[in-house]
Formats: structure tokens, sequence, C-alpha cells
């Protein structure tokens, strides 16, 4: 199949517009007759031309403009946890940390627990091999959730409390 160049294409676009004069008309007829592949592109571009007549543009109301260009002075929206919400996480976190200091002092996780993977039925119905044993340090693992407890305490304090609270005092300066 060959491909119609784009002087056709240009003639036919104009001939779908009304706007080919009488002798560019008969050239395209003639062509139209002999050409199975510009009749094909001719229909190909009447459907897109239909399509494209039965769409309308949308408009923009009377004041868009004027709306836009009275919102760009304005300061953009707050984004992320109110100083309220990030100080009611915060203080869940605290109580999280409280309670799990509380049992790591009273001596809850000061056993070392040893789990041996043999004595799980379900391992002993399907795997054959011997499987390994281990230890978990309860003290250590507590430990390390206090920490990273501690951390996430710190990021949520000053993403959500003080940041939000020294740039409402800088604007507060500049104004």
């Amino acid at each position: 199949m060959k491909k119609v160049t784009q002087q056709w294409d240009q003639m036919l676009l104009e001939f779908l517009d009304g706007k080919l004069n009488s002798a560019q008309h008969e050239r395209l007829e003639e062509a139209l007759r002999q050409d199975a592949t510009l009749r094909t592109r001719l229909n190909e571009l009447r459907q897109m031309h239909n399509i494209l007549q039965a769409t309308s543009l949308e408009v923009p109301s009377k004041n868009f403009t004027v709306s836009v260009m009275g919102k760009l002075d304005q300061a953009p929206v707050q984004r992320g946890l109110s100083i309220r919400n990030g100080l009611m996480l915060l203080a869940g976190i605290v109580t999280v940390l409280s309670i799990a200091v509380v049992l790591l002092a009273t001596g809850v996780f000061d056993q070392t627990t040893t789990v041996n993977l043999n004595d799980v039925s379900v391992a002993q119905r399907y795997i054959k091999q011997s499987l390994p044993t281990f230890s978990i340090d309860g003290k250590l693992l507590v430990n390390t959730i206090i920490l990273l407890n501690i951390i996430i305490a710190f990021l949520v304090l000053d993403r959500a409390v003080l940041k939000p609270f020294f740039q409402r005092r800088m604007e507060g300066r500049s104004q």
C-alpha cells in the first residue's frame, strides 16, 4: 500500500473544507477514481473532520483571567499536618514510648527466647531437613523499637510542629 503524499493530504483537507477551485476539484475527482489509497485516506480524513466538527471548544468564563491573576499573589495552600494534628501524633508516640520504657524497666523483655523451627508441625510435615534454631533477645528488640520511635517522634516534631511554627513566625515578621 503506497503512502499518500503531503500535497495530496493538503488537497483532501481543502476539499473537505470546501476551499478547492473547480480545476483542483476536477483533478482531485480524477485522482480519487484511479487511486484506492487516496479514497481510503479521504474516508479517514472525512471521519476525523466529522468528529472535530461535532466537538465544541470549551470557553472559560469571562472572569477566568482576572481570577487567576488575582490568586497569583496568594500564599500557597499549606500541605501536611496541622500543628494540632502534629501535636496529637507526637503525644501518641510519646505515650507508646513511655509504655515501652516502663515495660522494659520492669524486666518484661529481659529473657532471651530460643525459636526452634523444627518444633513447628507444618515444618515437620513438609520439610525433611533439620531447620535452624535461633535466639531472639527481647531487650535488644524492644530497645531497637524504642530507638525507632524516638527518631519518628523527632521527625514528627520537626515537620509537623516546629517547621510550621517558625514559618508562620517568619511570615508574621515579613508583613
